[in-house]
């Protein structure tokens, strides 16, 4: 199976534009994703097919992680690649979940990255790491810090059983 840089210059040639996770639309502009393994990515004006086995075949390397308690600058470009398809996609019918759905989806994907699907939020989520994993290679040990930072967000911001102050959150921070 071709990797994502392969499959992109095979596409669009040496100079890759910034990649990004196509989500299709139904008819009624509602988000699906019929297969979380097969990915559309958007390169500059084209769509590449791209299938991931797993999103543990993308770990690379043993690099540990630094403290991620404060979003350390190398690692906020992967946490963006992750987090702004959920704040694009989280008014999306089915999609607006809480604070409390959101921790789950992070803790599913920190002990089973490629474990049973919950919802179509986790699917987004699966194939933005995919992609992210991609972009910004990292090892295991790495991976699960960052769903670890990410599941404490959402711990955090977590004020009820409906509360949606991590969206909130994202809404802020990302542009």
């Amino acid at each position: 199976m071709p990797s994502l840089h392969e499959l992109c210059e095979t596409e669009v040639g040496k100079n890759i534009p910034s990649l990004t996770v196509a989500f299709q639309l139904d008819d009624n502009d509602n988000l699906i994703i019929p297969q979380r393994k097969n990915i559309n990515i958007g390169c500059g004006n084209r769509i590449i097919h791209w299938q991931v086995d797993s999103i543990r075949s993308l770990f690379r390397g043993n690099k540990i992680p630094p403290d991620l308690e404060h979003y350390p600058e190398e690692y906020i470009p992967l946490f963006a690649t992750i987090e702004q398809p959920i704040a694009d996609f989280s008014s999306q019918p089915g999609l607006p979940l809480s604070d409390a759905d959101f921790k789950e989806i992070f803790s599913a994907m920190r002990r089973r990255p490629d474990g049973c699907r919950i919802n179509l939020m986790h699917d987004l989520v699966w194939q933005a790491t995919a992609l992210a994993l991609a972009l910004y290679p990292s090892s295991e040990s790495e991976f699960s810090a960052i769903f670890t930072r990410l599941e404490k967000s959402a711990r955090t911001f977590n004020t009820g059983q409906s509360s949606k102050n991590y969206l909130a959150y994202l809404y802020n921070a990302l542009p």
